[in-house]
């Protein structure tokens, strides 16, 4: 199951490749990659077979409703594509891509699961982010020109669609994590929401709309499935 701890460090590791290789490599994204990939594969069992960006493994495409797809995590049965996950690790310039980065998940979300596949999504964030006037790769000190810090506003769309009416474009599950990052050691460590957000939002955000709470939902889904067989 989901260990929030390995999470972190897998964070860790995935920042470490971002500063080594640069915000447009692959690199950053597989140490990830396979943790999300491990967990789900712990869930639904030895059965199954997960898809995702790895040194022996590939991203799937999978058939979406309008378009095919290349999914970050998925899970198939006789391969036959059961689950999907999409990740965002967001580590500099959030707000001027947030409406972008939401309704793309939107419509992501409702291309797949128009074909009856769950589609849930974990996001990650700084809490408070650096923003690069000209984007971290033309950046020659790599200084930001402001820190951008996420607030309610900035959650509550989320939060929001987790509550909506069930509808294709809802993700199955939404898993948000506030994270804060050493940029000279490269650790991340998540952010206790009741510490920088109003309480009663904070413990939405530590319940209905934790990864903890993304992954227990999965393990639900996988039981259920598995009783269809």
């Amino acid at each position: 199951m989901y260990n929030e701890n390995n999470f972190l460090k897998a964070l860790s590791q995935s920042f470490q490749n971002y500063l080594e290789y640069g915000a447009r490599s692959t690199e950053k994204l597989k140490p990830i990659h396979l943790f999300l990939a491990e967990t789900l594969q712990s869930i639904f069992g030895k059965d199954y077979e997960t898809h995702y960006l790895g040194e022996n493994s590939k991203e799937l495409t999978v058939e979406g409703k309008y378009y095919p797809k290349d999914i970050d995590i998925t899970v198939t049965y006789n391969k036959k594509p059961i689950f999907c996950l999409g990740l965002k690790f967001v580590t500099s310039n959030y707000k001027q891509n947030a409406n972008n980065y939401f309704e793309g998940m939107m419509g992501e979300t409702a291309n797949i699961q128009r074909q009856n596949i769950p589609y849930a999504q974990v996001i990650v964030l700084r809490h408070e982010t650096p923003y690069y006037k000209k984007g971290l790769d033309e950046q020659k000190d790599k200084t930001p020109s402001k820190i951008e810090v996420i607030n309610q506003k900035d959650l509550s769309k989320y939060v929001n669609l987790v509550f909506d009416t069930q509808q294709a474009h809802r993700p199955f599950a939404i898993g948000i994590l506030l994270v804060e990052i050493n940029e000279t050691t490269c650790e991340v460590k998540k952010i206790k929401p009741n510490s920088v957000l109003d309480s009663n939002f904070a413990e939405v955000l530590e319940t209905k709309v934790s990864v903890s709470n993304l992954f227990q939902e999965v393990s639900n889904f996988a039981k259920f499935y598995k009783t269809q067989l």
